[in-house]
C-alpha cells in the first residue's frame, strides 16, 4: 500500500504521552489509527445530526432514562 509522509507538530506534552503510550509498537501504525478513529467519529456526527434533522432530537427525559439504565 502506497504512503504519505507528513510532517506535523503537536504539543509537547501530547507528545511525550502518545511515545510513552506507544513505546516500540510504532508510532506511524497509531498515528494512522489514530486519524482514521477520528474520521469514523465525524463521520458518526454528521449522521446523527442527519437524524435529528429528519426525526428531531431525543426527548431530554428519554436521555435521562437511558444514562440511568446503561452504566
Amino acid at each position: 500500500m502506497p504512503v504519505r509522509k507528513w510532517s506535523v507538530s503537536i504539543d509537547e506534552d501530547l507528545a511525550e504521552r502518545v511515545e510513552e503510550h506507544v513505546g516500540g509498537r510504532g508510532l506511524s501504525g497509531f498515528v494512522a489509527r489514530a486519524v482514521k478513529h477520528e474520521l469514523e467519529r465525524d463521520s458518526l456526527g454528521r449522521y446523527l445530526d442527519d437524524l435529528d434533522a429528519e426525526f428531531g432530537t431525543v426527548p431530554a427525559e428519554l436521555v435521562e432514562e437511558f444514562e440511568r439504565l446503561w452504566p
